[in-house]
Formats: structure tokens, C-alpha cells, sequence
């Protein structure tokens, strides 16, 4: 498991907007379907077969929103080069201290995103349009299709993911 990197400076999000930390992030694993991972600094995205696979599931509750939302982005920093995966929406509710892989919520659908290589050190910022429409809890799932994976911080890491609304 890699080591938390420094956290350096959050890059300047395109536009203004209110920032809210994850209230819960984990990964899942499939070679090890009832084990809780919630507790972890970093979060896992890998599809492998032999090796196992790997989803992450974040939570965040927006509040203080005064019009509808514009823009919602994603941040995260990634701590291993590799296959960034993609963001899909999540509809049913899951807890950090229990959620495993029998009981993660199915990924369904056309991603929102996916992000390609991305480079260990630095943010990245996903662009979801509007998944955000107003207060509320909101989730996402982030899975690869590649075993090549990578890791990011999870909130216990350091640098937490973030959710910027505008």
C-alpha cells in the first residue's frame, strides 16, 4: 500500500464555489468480499480478475447552496501512476465502517467521467457537469477497467477528495 505523499497545494478550481470534504470514503475489494476497508489512507480503483479487483465509493453532503447548481467538480490526489478509472453516480446509501464488497452498491450506467493515466503528486479535477441539483448527500463510485489501477488519498490520508459546487 503506498505511504501518504506531503499534500501540497490544492490547485485553483476553474470558477468559485463551495468546497465540501468526503463524509465517507472506502475502497472494496472482490478477493476479499466481506472485509471492510473503510479505515484506510488510501483508496483503490484496479479491475483484475487474477489479482482481484478494486472500487472506491465516496460520500459527500452538500449544504449552504442558496440557487441551483452549475458546475460540480471532483478532486483528488493521486499517490500511484496508473489507470484513473471513472466516476459513476451511486444511488443507494452504503456506511464507511461497513460496506464491503458483497454489500457495495452495483455500478450501473454510463460513467459521468473517466480520467485516463494520471500521474502520482499532483490533483486531479474531474468535471461532473451537474450531478450536483441542490443539498443534499450525494455518492459516487470510481472503478477501473484496467489492472494497470492507481491509488489516491482517502480522507484518512491527508488529502482528503473533495466536491467543489458552484
Amino acid at each position: 500500500t503506498p505511504q501518504p505523499q506531503p499534500s501540497p497545494a490544492l490547485p485553483p478550481s476553474a470558477g468559485s464555489g463551495l468546497t465540501f470534504a468526503a463524509t465517507a470514503d472506502a475502497q472494496v475489494k472482490s478477493d476479499s468480499p466481506t472485509k471492510n476497508f473503510g479505515t484506510l489512507t488510501s483508496l483503490r480503483v484496479r479491475e483484475d480478475a487474477t489479482a482481484g479487483s478494486y472500487r472506491t465509493y465516496l460520500t459527500f453532503t452538500v449544504t449552504g447552496l442558496t440557487g441551483p447548481a452549475t458546475s460540480t467538480k471532483l478532486r483528488l490526489y493521486v499517490t500511484s501512476s496508473g489507470d484513473g478509472g471513472s466516476v459513476y453516480p451511486v444511488t443507494s446509501t452504503w456506511q464507511e465502517s461497513t460496506i464491503t464488497w458483497a454489500t457495495a452498491p452495483t455500478i450501473t450506467g454510463l460513467p459521468l467521467a473517466s480520467l485516463g493515466a494520471v500521474k502520482p503528486g499532483t490533483w486531479i479535477e474531474i468535471d461532473l457537469g451537474t450531478t450536483v441539483t441542490g443539498n443534499g448527500t450525494y455518492s459516487l463510485a470510481l472503478m477501473s477497467t484496467s489492472p494497470n489501477g492507481t491509488f489516491y488519498s482517502s480522507r484518512e490520508g491527508g488529502n482528503a477528495p473533495t466536491l467543489v459546487v458552484s
